[in-house]
């Protein structure tokens, strides 16, 4: 029916092991969440915790300054950390327009 080179064989192989993997791990993070905090199965990926973001990492967030971190990490260890990234808004310098953005830039375990 088709006629496939050694080649092309060998890219298919490779591409359908690769697509097979996929599933795999995705099926294994559902099933087992402890694995979602393994940066190979993170579904954040390029993302940061918020709970567990340092300074230099909130630093690293397009408009978040120096004094907007400092208010992050403060409102993080008065309330044993963040419940939901909507908790942003309560912190003074963070609008429902710059929320909005930074809600693209977190998450949370």
């Amino acid at each position: 029916m088709f006629s496939f080179t050694p080649e092309e064989r060998r890219v298919i192989t490779f591409f359908s092991c690769a697509a097979l993997f996929g599933f795999a791990a995705a099926s294994a993070a559902k099933k087992f969440p402890v694995l979602q905090k393994c940066p190979l199965f993170a579904q954040e990926s390029g993302k940061i915790e918020l709970n567990s973001a340092d300074k230099d990492a909130l630093l690293s967030v397009a408009g978040i300054g120096e004094k907007l971190s400092e208010r992050i990490l403060e409102y993080r260890r008065l309330r044993g950390g963040f419940r939901e990234i909507e908790e942003l808004k309560n912190i003074k310098g963070i609008t429902a327009k710059s929320l909005e953005k930074l809600k693209e830039s977190f998450y949370l375990q």
